[in-house]
């Protein structure tokens, strides 16, 4: 452990001891976030969904977090003040590994883990090499039976505890159409085919990130004048720009009214092809680094398997996966039954009902 955790933790018990009066307060529900400023994505469908119930006390702490010196003090200030705020809540909701959860859960307080990810193709939590051990979680969602060994390794609880409503962000996807706001906002893509690309990140927050990414530029020049490539990086790497005439950055764009918009998406080991293969368009897996990656990091599925697509290995492949027919139709459809088993537009009312349970 380093310094900085240990200042932290010695922090933490500081301000444990000086709130021994706090607890929970009946019905309220915190909902805490490190990757949003404002409510999004499955967040803001239980939210609203909640707030419409009128049944509890909703809270926020949200906060988006940047490696930097001002970024790691931020951080620092906010564990002090999410450990009060969650000790005055009966339920703590979140989207993310949570280090005060981990480490310093307070006594008669629930978790629910949203998780941020229809499933994972790569392995993480505490399937890796990680600096605190991933547990505590009361409750966890995920979108297919497929997923609860791995999401029950990977995140140290019980698989009785996961629950397989569905993201209720899917409903979004499925049933709000927001391709004319891209339209609006993107008018030079009006008529082009357009193709997404959306990878993942390398690294880590602690040791730094970066993209493993093929030559954008030369790729947009290849396919020609009928193709725009919108490129959409992790919002950790939202600062990453690539210049290029038929190159559109979308890095501050909504990621499903990019999905909708497009004709293919590209990707590596990301788990937004599990939200894409819902739309029954071309996927592409671009993996030059796979048996490294195999190696280093390993997998939660057999990716060159149950992939419902291309996968290329150089930008050769890549260009002729973009160009050709697409032929994957039949694929794509076992690859949602066995990866996402909700498509009925309830996932955010499993969700909210998942919730009353818990706060019984």
């Amino acid at each position: 452990m380093g310094l900085s955790k240990k200042i932290l933790n010695i922090a933490l018990a500081i301000i444990d001891v000086l709130t021994f009066f706090i607890h929970p307060k009946k019905g309220r529900i915190l909902f805490n976030s490190l990757t949003q400023k404002e409510l999004s994505s499955d967040f803001k469908s239980i939210y609203e969904a909640l707030e419409k119930e009128g049944k509890y006390d909703l809270r926020t702490n949200l906060l988006v977090f940047e490696k930097n010196l001002k970024g790691d003090f931020l951080y620092f200030l906010n564990c002090l003040k999410q450990l009060v705020i969650m000790k005055s809540c009966e339920l703590v909701i979140l989207n993310d590994n949570n280090y005060i959860v981990s480490m310093k859960k307070p006594k008669g307080v629930k978790v629910l883990q949203t998780w941020h990810a229809c499933g994972a193709v790569k392995k993480f939590g505490n399937q890796i090499k990680r600096q605190y051990p991933v547990r505590n979680y009361d409750a966890l969602l995920c979108n297919a039976e497929y997923w609860k060994d791995s999401f029950s390794e990977a995140f140290g609880i019980d698989s009785k505890n996961i629950y397989t409503t569905g993201l209720p962000r899917i409903d979004e996807l499925l049933t709000v159409d927001k391709k004319e706001n891209f339209y609006q906002k993107f008018p030079e893509c009006r008529g082009k085919k357009l193709v997404l690309y959306a990878p993942t990140f390398r690294g880590n927050i602690i040791d730094g990130l970066k993209v493993n990414s093929f030559d954008l530029e030369r790729v947009s020049k290849a396919l020609g004048e009928d193709y725009k490539i919108l490129y959409k990086f992790h919002p950790l790497l939202k600062n990453v720009v690539v210049e290029g005439n038929n190159l559109v950055n979308t890095n501050g764009e909504d990621l499903y009214m990019l999905m909708q918009v497009s004709d293919c998406m590209i990707s590596d080991y990301s788990s937004i092809f599990f939200d894409y293969s819902l739309l029954d368009k071309k996927m592409i897996g671009y993996t030059p680094d796979y048996e490294e990656y195999n190696q280093t990091i390993g997998y939660n599925m057999d990716y060159k398997k149950d992939f419902a697509g291309p996968v290329c290995i150089d930008e050769e492949e890549l260009i002729q996966a973009i160009l050709e027919e697409d032929t994957y139709s039949s694929q794509r459809k076992l690859f949602q039954e066995k990866f996402m088993e909700h498509k009925d537009g309830k996932n955010t009312e499993r969700v909210v009902q998942l919730i009353n349970n818990l706060m019984r």
